[in-house]
């Protein structure tokens, strides 16, 4: 079997971020809902979603720069310091106006994680199969958005959001010991080593930016990343208190619900991987968003809990096929010496996306209905197709 031929080293660094997104998404189903529970209008709960993407926003690349420079063996072990932290701050938090400071200091412990495993990926992954080490790995993703959630399900039937919120914090404390031990046994000291450097400084950082973003297939890859990043962000700040305020569905059968989405996601990455291995990029990143726009569509209309649970379902392939196939391209576009770098500016764009689309979901919220911004974001993330469609794409 294909698979086999990876090595030990990319399968303990798989589970270990599978541990890492888990901790990472486990309140995700609740959070907007214990904001808006402070008092906050739905302005505020944009902005307090937002602030965390901003920060990483500002942050990201010079960090980029500085793992570039003197290697990137500091960044699991302050992520997972900062998120066990930030979860037990955010439990404490009396007034809406806490919120800021410690979004931000969660923004900026986790800034460099996911650019940084990624990286770690397309090192110890073979060349020629780029696509289907991508879409194994981030079935750790899946496998969080899916656990996360599962996991937060169960424990709203026993405990309140602050106690969940402190019960989360053990995750990256846990984490962070395996991070320990991985590093005594050795399998991936040498990729995390205080003398490693990721890369050789051929040029200045700012060059070889410029440098890839003038790749045509990098501009595309720019703007539909970021139409998902932004319609995502909607989804994430609004839908649940939607669901559960207007809708009137309990919050441990919403986290379910979620949790449907991150299995199909989970499901959708190992193959859609080797199958972007064999066809190329472009119509799995068309099937994608096509489906994504049908799924928006689909949330502005549908009320039954069951069916929510189905367009979950569906959100979670697209989401999935997405994610490697816009990963895959990214690391066949640029040169061995710059993935690194690629890595944090396409998490960049990312952090503008979702920053711009809570912050817009915050302050329309105030407007229009949640169904209505639903329609809008599906007209959004549409146009992501006829920009694919257009480029050159093998």
């Amino acid at each position: 079997m294909a698979i086999a031929r990876f090595s030990r080293e990319f399968y303990l660094l798989t589970a270990f971020a599978t541990i890492i997104y888990i901790s990472g998404t486990i309140t995700s189903p609740f959070f907007s809902i214990y904001i808006s529970e402070k008092e906050t209008s739905s302005l505020e709960l944009g902005l307090i979603i937002s602030i965390m993407s901003y920060t990483t926003l500002l942050i990201r690349m010079p960090l980029g720069m500085l793992s570039s420079k003197i290697g990137n063996w500091w960044v699991v072990p302050i992520a997972l310091i900062g998120q066990a932290s930030s979860y037990i701050l955010y439990s404490q938090v009396t007034n809406p106006i806490y919120f800021y400071p410690i979004r931000i200091f969660h923004a900026v412990s986790i800034a460099s994680l996911h650019p940084t495993l990624m990286s770690l990926v397309l090192v110890i992954s073979p060349e020629n199969r780029k696509g289907e080490a991508v879409g194994t790995f981030l079935t750790s993703v899946g496998l969080g958005t899916m656990g996360g959630p599962f996991l937060c399900s169960f424990l709203l039937s026993y405990f309140d959001y602050k106690t969940i919120l402190i019960i989360s914090s053990i995750l990256p404390l846990i984490a962070f010991i395996i991070y320990i031990g991985l590093l005594k046994i050795g399998p991936l000291n040498k990729h995390l080593s205080r003398s490693r450097r990721c890369e050789e400084f051929i040029d200045s950082s700012w060059n070889r930016i410029r440098r890839i973003i003038t790749i045509r297939q990098v501009q595309m890859l720019t703007y539909v990343r970021f139409t998902f990043a932004f319609t995502a962000a909607i989804i994430a700040t609004i839908y649940s208190v939607y669901a559960v305020n207007t809708l009137k569905i309990l919050p441990s059968v919403y986290a379910l619900l979620v949790t449907f989405r991150g299995l199909s996601n989970t499901l959708t990455r190992v193959p859609a991987g080797r199958i972007s291995d064999v066809i190329g990029r472009k119509k799995p990143l068309l099937i994608s968003f096509t489906l994504l726009t049908v799924v928006f569509l689909l949330f502005s209309k549908v009320i039954d809990p069951i069916m929510i649970g189905v367009i979950m379902i569906l959100y979670g392939i697209a989401h999935g096929t997405r994610a490697v196939s816009e990963w895959s391209l990214l690391a066949d576009v640029v040169t061995r010496d710059d993935r690194s770098l690629a890595n944090f500016y396409f998490a960049c764009v990312f952090d503008l996306g979702s920053a711009f689309g809570a912050t817009f979901a915050g302050f329309i919220a105030m407007i229009i209905s949640t169904p209505i911004i639903c329609i809008i974001a599906a007209f959004l993330i549409g146009s992501s197709i006829l920009v694919i469609a257009i480029n050159k794409v093998h």
